[in-house]
């Protein structure tokens, strides 16, 4: 950077600083210590980016924001890219209503429905499960249960869920 363009700028960043720190002080006094040390803050970062030498990289950053929008305003490309992003968004909302594995819903209303023809517990949603009525089962299905036998209970519950 040449002498006079790091005069103007260090200047012109200097000048920046000052007003904002003016300015922080007013917002202070009408809003409050908040809004004057959040005004304070902003206020110092032009001094800041200048005595760090991160103005360049202010400016480069600046021309390249430019360069894309110019050339990108005026870019059928580009704008066809912009169409198919939002075609890949939609999707992308879209999907997110159907259910990650298929068939779902058809499976749970056949379990449903299987449960209430063995006779089982019909569990519909957040209602109150009720018991299905359950038809006789002939006394050689059943095993005799011992009296003093612990498990008989346990053995019960899951010879009505089908799993013993």
């Amino acid at each position: 950077m040449g002498t006079w363009l790091s005069i103007a700028t260090g200047t012109t960043c200097l000048i920046v600083t000052i007003v904002g720190l003016i300015l922080s002080f007013v917002a202070w006094r009408k809003k409050g210590l908040r809004s004057g040390l959040r005004g304070v803050a902003w206020s110092l970062l032009p001094i800041v980016i200048y005595l760090t030498g991160a103005i360049r990289l202010v400016g480069h950053l600046g021309s390249a924001i430019v360069q894309f929008a110019g050339s990108f305003v005026f870019s059928p490309k580009a704008w066809l890219g912009v169409i198919l992003a939002a075609v890949a968004l939609l999707c992308f909302l879209i999907s997110g209503g159907i259910p990650l594995r298929g068939g779902t819903r058809r499976r749970n209303k056949e379990r449903r429905q299987r449960d209430r023809a063995r006779g089982e517990y019909a569990h519909d949603g957040p209602q109150q499960a009720t018991p299905a009525v359950s038809p006789a089962r002939p006394q050689s299905q059943v095993p005799p249960a011992a009296a003093d036998d612990d498990l008989s209970d346990v053995q019960e519950i899951l010879r009505r869920r089908g799993i013993k």
